[in-house]
């Protein structure tokens, strides 16, 4: 699962590393920690244009949804997608096909059960570059207003090694496309079952992690500061 990520990274950092300009540079705020609850708007770069980076709102609303009721409903289950079920749930089977994007970060965090508590970790790359996950997005129509919002989710797959000892529930984790493959990605062209074939672990021996505090854990507080990735050693008294 991946429900909260961190962008810290400038504008003109993103545009330099994906060679793409923001569609709406005002939209765009780094930040330390975006959750999937807030259904924050966060960049990213679709199969349609891969030169412009846009603002979507992270839970996928399927275009043949009905009414505005079903369309809250259904964004809080879709904020991940299996890669291993991606082409049979109707949510994600057309998008798989035609609308596939990189949602861009720059690092995430999970937590490891550890003596009956939650251990949060912050995961990045060791260059500390930004880099894209595996995304699918769809265009929703509010049939009363008329309204389009522009919706994705993060595809997910069983974690590497280091995620799995850190993840160590579900041992699940985002797919982070290596550079080189980012474009096979978002090619319109390539067939579903070469798209598919990208979706794996990423490479542990490029990605670091170290523990944060609870900070990221707690509710009603800005996590939104430099404090949330800071690296927090946990002593055996500090986990009760």
């Amino acid at each position: 699962m991946c429900f909260t990520i961190a962008i810290h990274a400038t504008r003109e950092e993103l545009e330099r590393r994906y060679k793409a300009t923001f569609a709406s540079p005002s939209e765009y705020y780094p930040g330390y920690y975006f959750s999937a609850f807030t259904l924050p708007r966060v960049p990213v770069i679709t199969n349609q244009d891969t030169s412009t980076i846009q603002m979507f709102n992270w839970g996928l609303i399927p275009s043949w949804v009905k009414d505005e009721t079903a369309a809250e409903s259904i964004r809080t289950k879709t904020f991940n997608a299996r890669a291993e079920t991606i082409t049979e749930k109707p949510s994600f089977r057309s998008s798989m096909k035609t609308k596939r994007c990189l949602v861009i970060g720059k690092g995430f965090f999970e937590w490891q059960s550890r003596k009956n508590e939650k251990i949060p970790y912050f995961i990045y790359l060791k260059d500390e570059q930004p880099f894209s996950f595996a995304g699918l997005y769809d265009n929703w129509a509010n049939p009363v207003t008329g309204e389009i919002q522009y919706t994705f989710t993060i595809i997910t797959t069983s974690a590497n090694p280091l995620l799995a000892e850190i993840h160590n529930t579900k041992k699940r984790m985002p797919v982070i496309l290596p550079s080189d493959q980012e474009n096979q990605w978002v090619n319109p062209d390539i067939p579903v079952e070469k798209a598919l074939s990208l979706l794996k672990p990423y490479d542990e021996n490029l990605m670091k992690a170290h523990t944060v505090s609870k900070l990221v854990s707690k509710q009603g507080v800005d996590k939104n500061i430099p404090e949330a990735i800071a690296p927090f050693n946990y002593t055996e008294d500090s986990l009760f």
